[in-house]
């Protein structure tokens, strides 16, 4: 089934614990990469790793790797290597769309480096179904209304496609093999063919995951790190599935309330936008759909995902959000679209960079949660629509756990209850507010890795650095430049 509602419910969960020793294998040689020149003055190439790393000298695969070198290249520090989350992003795109979003003084002193982790973008991605087949899905019912949509949503027969079968059929035992352990240490791999005695790191979102899971492996190899929009590791599923729900409608309240006290706002409605929103939620869960320029009808998936996707970016995603859904109330899908497409991975020529199917394998190596039954999965999809009326039956249209019928990764290769006791001081941004991975994620992540320093962002948006907001991008370049953390304490506002 497409796990739709895990594209906006992207906080992950904590397994059974286990020894990091156990965890770290034998090195494989040393890697190196050639790199070529790319558009827009980045460097691309590619590194080979060990499918199986307890076999480092068994079949190997390439990670895409691209490189946007230092401004200043005489002031240069080394590199700094970002992984966006998801789980699924592929880092090497995201990094071309955004490097203007690193502040001037980081892309001065450091090359900035990405990578397509293990099973996404152009690394052995975990491609399962074509783009029509995505397109179908995205344009179905996200939220059952009987109790045969309930039995059809749980067993996944709702979906044009059984899309973990055909993930099993085509990429078999390497849905297995994607997990952020196995990812951590492709980060060390990287590291060393970057020519880095030491890595600097900068996670967002589960990029916090893997960021804490290398510190657990690797703590002695770490310059400096950031973590930012931190997953809650000590999260049960239900507890995520919660704070999610929570979170996006406290967030979509401040943006409502923001709305109605500022007649600039495109959809303000007289001030009760709130009541607008309402009836424009009944007429998409009616049957509406308005067209997108690009063939496409947008109808209540991208409904519901445009509202997620605007949300996770006050200054610029609440503005796009409100002219979106003035535009479907006037007949058109293109905001919609434009904000929900990030979320579902779908790329401007129509095609998928495979997120999606990303996303359920990694999660699901890294904590190998059982199905729910049926008899509670009903029971979370009613008390949610009751409970959340904008976003709670959306979030709990798709039954928590994994699959039976996925390949599992050892006990010893899921997270667990990690802990960080010998890295070097580690900073961690969350923000009060943050829809996505709630604020709690960042307090347990500040417990769970000794020495760390939290950085407080009071706002609601999900992830703090890189959005011009100058107390948290100052207080980061200081501790990336010079390894200065900020003080104890340290609270920024928009």
């Amino acid at each position: 089934m497409l796990a739709i509602a895990a594209l906006v419910a992207i906080a992950a969960v904590a397994a059974p614990g286990i020894s990091p020793a156990a965890a770290t294998r034998t090195a494989s040689p040393t890697p190196s990469i050639h790199w070529r020149n790319c558009a827009g003055g980045f460097q691309c190439g590619t590194i080979s790793v060990p499918v199986d790393w307890s076999q480092p000298g068994g079949p190997q695969l390439s990670l895409a790797v691209a490189r946007h070198p230092a401004d200043i290249p005489s002031q240069r520090l080394g590199s700094l290597v970002i992984n966006y989350g998801g789980p699924g992003d592929p880092g090497a795109e995201s990094l071309r769309q955004g490097v203007s979003d690193v502040p001037a003084v980081i892309r001065q002193r450091f090359d900035l480096v990405s990578f397509d982790p293990r099973g996404t973008g152009l690394s052995r991605p975990i491609a399962c179904v074509d783009a029509a087949t995505y397109d179908r899905a995205l344009a179905q019912d996200p939220t059952p209304d009987t109790v045969q949509d309930l039995v059809s949503f749980y067993a996944g027969t709702n979906e044009p496609v059984d899309l973990v079968q055909a993930c099993i059929n085509r990429q078999g035992q390497w849905l297995a093999q994607v997990g952020t352990r196995n990812t951590a240490r492709d980060l060390d791999h990287l590291r060393v063919a970057l020519g880095d005695s030491k890595l600097t790191f900068l996670g967002y979102s589960y990029g916090t995951a893997l960021g804490a899971v290398y510190a657990q492996m690797y703590p002695n190899r770490i310059r400096a790190m950031v973590l930012d929009g931190a997953v809650n590791l000590s999260s049960t599923e239900e507890s995520e599935l919660h704070d999610n729900a929570a979170g996006f409608e406290q967030a979509l309240d401040a943006f409502l309330a923001a709305c109605a006290v500022h007649t600039s706002c495109a959809f303000h409605h007289d001030g009760d936008p709130n009541s607008a929103l309402l009836a424009l939620q009944q007429r998409f869960e009616a049957g509406l759909t308005v067209p997108v320029p690009d063939g496409r009808r947008a109808g209540a998936t991208l409904f519901y995902l445009a509202l997620a996707g605007g949300l996770y970016d006050r200054a610029n995603g609440w503005p796009l959000l409100a002219h979106a859904l003035d535009d479907a109330e006037h007949g058109s899908g293109g905001g919609l679209a434009e904000l929900a497409d990030p979320l579902t991975g779908r790329q401007t020529d129509g095609q998928y960079n495979n997120l999606q199917e990303a996303l359920s394998a990694i999660r699901c190596d890294d904590r190998h949660d059982p199905l729910v039954s049926f008899d509670e999965y009903v029971a979370t999809y009613e008390q949610y629509s009751q409970q959340f009326p904008i976003f709670g039956a959306f979030l709990a249209s798709s039954p928590l756990g994994c699959d039976p019928r996925l390949p599992a990764s050892p006990a010893s290769e899921q997270i667990g209850n990690l802990r960080v006791t010998a890295a070097p001081p580690i900073l961690i941004v969350g923000t009060t507010g943050d829809p996505a991975t709630p604020y709690a994620g960042a307090l347990d992540l500040q417990g769970r890795i000794r020495g760390s320093r939290l950085l407080t962002l009071v706002s609601t948006e999900h992830a703090g650095y890189g959005k011009g907001i100058p107390c948290v991008d100052t207080n980061v370049d200081r501790y990336l430049v010079a390894g200065a953390l900020p003080a104890a304490g340290t609270r920024c506002k928009p």
